[in-house]
């Protein structure tokens, strides 16, 4: 997907595509949040991936060739993954907490911590700021994904 959202950190632009943001938002639903939130997400096509829906993953799709370019398996890997647009995260001891997330609230809560506008571990402000400047999304990990998602739906990080 080609769209794009822009976002500034200190007073300098940076453009994330919706394949950035999607990334983010998978490493969410795939299990960075399971330990608090109980996870529906809509995929591209508009059909909903609930627990039952998640996929099975395979050690092979993490492991990188040494031959093979880092462009390379970007590519082979966004092929197979699915493209999210918005995920519902609702609180597992509580579902009246919580809500649903797109592409321009992951976006949104990605912009605040890199501004620091929310108190976030400096750790995981660095790995989101790297991932911007590098226009890599797998350098966001699961714990930067968590407190992404935790940012967009409660402007705090609750859970940790």
């Amino acid at each position: 997907m080609a769209a794009r959202k822009v976002i500034t950190i200190d007073d300098e632009n940076y453009a994330l595509t919706d394949d950035f943001l999607s990334n983010v938002l998978e490493t969410a639903v795939e299990g960075a949040c399971s330990y608090w939130a109980d996870v529906n997400a809509e995929n591209a096509g508009g059909e909903d991936e609930g627990l039952d829906g998640a996929r099975d993953f395979d050690v092979s799709d993490y492991l990188e060739d040494e031959n093979e370019e880092r462009e390379d398996v970007a590519e082979a890997r966004s092929l197979d993954a699915p493209f999210y647009t918005a995920a519902t995260f609702l609180v597992s001891k509580d579902a009246s907490q919580g809500g649903t997330l797109d592409l321009e609230g992951i976006a949104d809560a990605i912009e605040r911590i890199a501004n620091q506008e929310v108190e976030v571990a400096p750790a995981i402000r660095e790995v989101i700021i790297a991932a911007i400047e590098e226009d890599d999304p797998s350098e966001i990990d699961a714990e930067a994904a968590d407190c992404i998602v935790q940012v967009g739906l409660f402007d705090e990080i609750l859970f940790s």
